[in-house]
Parts: C-alpha cells; sequence; structure tokens
C-alpha cells in the first residue's frame, strides 16, 4: 500500500529510505552512492536483518543523483528508484526461488529538515 498524505515542500532537501527484508535464506545488503561527475561521499552499505526496517537518511546533491539497490550474492541486484525529496518510502526485499524482488510498501511526507 503506498501512501501520500500530503505533498513535500519544495525546498525539502533530504529523503528517507528504507528497506524490510522478507524472511530467507540469503543474507541482503542495501547500499547506495551518490553518482556524480567527480567522486562524491555518502556511500553507504547497510546488512538488512528480516522483519526489521533499516533506513537511511539522504541528502539532496545539486551535482549528483542517488544510486541504491539491494543485493545479495548469485543473483541480480535489485535497483531501487532515486528518491523524492521531502518523503520517507519503504521498500521490501526478499531473494526467491526467481530472484532477487523489491517493491514499495509504504511513501509519507516528512517535511523539511534544514
Amino acid at each position: 500500500m503506498i501512501l501520500a498524505d500530503a505533498p513535500p515542500a519544495p525546498d525539502a532537501r533530504a529523503a528517507v529510505v528504507c528497506v524490510r527484508a522478507e524472511p530467507g535464506r540469503r543474507p541482503l545488503t542495501f547500499s547506495g552512492k551518490l553518482v556524480g561527475k567527480r567522486p562524491q561521499p555518502g556511500d553507504f552499505s547497510l546488512a538488512l536483518r528480516p522483519g526489521q526496517d533499516v533506513c537511511n537518511n539522504l541528502l539532496r546533491s545539486k551535482i549528483a543523483t542517488w544510486s541504491l539497490e539491494v543485493t545479495t550474492s548469485g543473483f541480480t541486484a535489485c535497483t531501487l528508484p532515486a528518491p523524492d525529496f521531502g518523503y520517507r518510502v519503504t521498500y521490501s526485499a526478499k531473494a526467491s526461488a526467481r530472484g532477487l524482488i523489491c517493491k514499495p510498501l509504504a511513501r509519507a511526507p516528512i517535511g523539511t529538515w534544514k
């Protein structure tokens, strides 16, 4: 279920992206990096635990865009869409016999952070 109560502020400078791992046999990792013309700070790699939301605050950049993915060994990475700033977005991730599956669960405005 995707929720959107109110539009974010036009000057929203951050987004929160969360991933919830579904129970399974494989360890999953949520990672992201800022991709730009020059190397950028902010790369992260977080281990996912089944049933728990693992979140990361992403700051807006004028010169780079966020690349987000969920990975596990032996499967093609699951790419998450770039965040809408001013929102908290939660995804679920599961490694099944068909591969790694990611889908959106919820989306809600977070307001401005200054």
